[in-house]
């Protein structure tokens, strides 16, 4: 399967399952307005076409979000069913937000269960037509389209194994050829010099050809393209962009400027600038209304116990590296801010109250940290922040540390919930767990930490 197969796919999916609402509301209006098995009522078509536009937006950013319109994420699915069902509760939910505050009209019922019912049946209809294209296709292709390496290290040997072993566009690779001062060893096809350039299209018949260039040798890009570009056959080139560096789907243009990205920055999406920003007001201040309560007796509590302030206020490091003042409830006999800021507590660790002791083990003195949220400092889900005196420290020893800042920090976050809560936990085992969330960030991924923490991670034997 070429790339143009692909692109001519992905172009038809996306206008397929854009076309999903149109096409229900229009099956539905037809079921409730004129097939003449329901009472006839004043249809008021304009309010209802406003309807099916509006759902269409959603379900354009629903899709987007669940990366429904990409041939790949089709390819992993088994049934369709449990995405087909999230992607249709998502813009149910949001249609149903948004219609709380119009009165306008008053829509049929059965015409809004209808269109509801044919959004999921027909984005799983979607879904498998797509997927047995992109097989039919992928059968038609498998093993015939032959590519060329240019490069014969390790790097040119990984990309020989994705480009056969890919399930969506499994290639052969044909030919080797060796760059300028490269030696070969170990490869499963033929390695070329490189005065024999000529025969990857000559004698092995290739189709394309994909420069593996290691990353100490970036700038000799140029240089080989005009190389090779007698050869008319296009030309791609694999970026080894190294470790804790992950390029997303496109190179895209910036007034004129080319930027390719290299780490994925979910502030850039809209469903992360929007739609998290707009979950972690909502949460975060029905969690302060509940928990006020609570909030009101242990602040009581600690102002008896122990002599100082409620509240503790501690520089931590954010979103692109911005420090702010976290809250917490005190549970530490009041001390100076040097010492505070440059030390993690301990098991057993003296400066702990009694009080705030039991507050740390059951996240109790988190709670103030939804103010946090309010003002746009942290999220409900992130990484945890981390004191600036130690983020200074760790940015120098472990390299791909500071990409964990790439989202806002958060109460809660994915290695939390997986038991590296606590000083004692391994730096970069939580890394590894930051860098996953910032990798597979999405809206469900949110909710499962969400529930996570409150049924597993309450109450952590590391925290102390």
């Amino acid at each position: 399967m070429t790339r143009r197969s692909i692109n001519i796919i992905q172009f038809w999916l996306k206008v397929g399952l854009f076309s999903v609402p149109a096409l229900a509301f229009a099956l539905a209006g037809y079921i409730r307005f004129y097939s003449g098995h329901f009472p006839q009522t004043d249809l008021d078509f304009r309010s209802y076409e406003d309807l099916t536009i509006f759902v269409t937006l959603l379900w354009a950013l629903v899709v987007q979000h669940l990366r429904l319109n990409r041939i790949e994420t089709l390819l992993t699915l088994q049934t369709g069913v449990i995405t087909a069902t999230k992607a249709t509760i998502y813009c149910v939910l949001f249609a149903m937000s948004g219609l709380f505050f119009y009165r306008g009209t008053s829509f049929a019922r059965l015409f809004m269960a209808l269109g509801c019912i044919f959004i999921f049946f027909l984005t799983l209809g979607m879904i498998h037509l797509f997927r047995g294209v992109a097989y039919v296709l992928k059968g038609s292709w498998n093993g015939r389209f032959r590519v060329a390496v240019l490069g014969t290290d390790d790097l040119a040997a990984g990309a020989a194994r994705h480009l056969s072993q890919n399930p969506l566009t499994p290639c052969q690779v044909a030919c080797f050829v060796a760059l300028p001062g490269q030696a070969s060893a170990g490869l499963d096809a033929p390695v070329l010099a490189w005065d024999r350039l000529d025969d990857v299209v000559e004698v092995f018949h290739c189709k394309e050809i994909v420069v593996a260039l290691p990353l100490d040798r970036l700038a000799e890009t140029q240089k080989l393209l005009e190389s090779v570009q007698h050869l008319c056959i296009p030309a791609r080139v694999v970026l080894d962009l190294g470790q804790g560096m992950f390029a997303p789907d496109r190179i895209f243009d910036f007034g004129g400027l080319s930027l390719l990205d290299v780490r994925p920055y979910a502030i850039d999406t809209v469903g992360y600038a929007v739609g998290k920003r707009i979950f972690d007001i909502i949460f975060s201040a029905l969690a302060l209304l509940l928990a006020a309560p609570f909030m009101l007796l242990i602040a009581m509590i600690i102002k008896r116990t122990s002599p100082g302030p409620v509240f503790f206020a501690q520089e931590r490091v954010s979103l692109n590296g911005k420090r702010f003042k976290m809250l917490k409830f005190r549970t530490m006999a009041a001390q100076d801010e040097q010492s505070c800021n440059t030390r993690h507590t301990e098991r057993g660790d003296p400066r702990i109250t009694r009080v705030g002791g039991f507050l740390r083990r059951t996240s109790l003195d988190e709670l103030p940290q939804f103010f946090n949220v309010l003002k746009g400092d942290m999220s409900v889900v992130g990484p945890r922040p981390e004191l600036t005196f130690f983020v200074q420290k760790f940015r120098s020893e472990i390299p791909v540390y500071m990409a964990r800042h790439n989202v806002k920090c958060g109460i809660t976050g994915w290695a939390q919930v997986n038991g590296l809560r606590g000083s004692n936990t391994s730096i970069p085992q939580r890394i590894q767990y930051d860098l996953y969330y910032l990798r597979n960030w999405s809206m469900v991924l949110d909710l499962k930490i969400i529930l996570l923490t409150v049924f597993n991670g309450l109450v952590a034997r590391n925290a102390f």
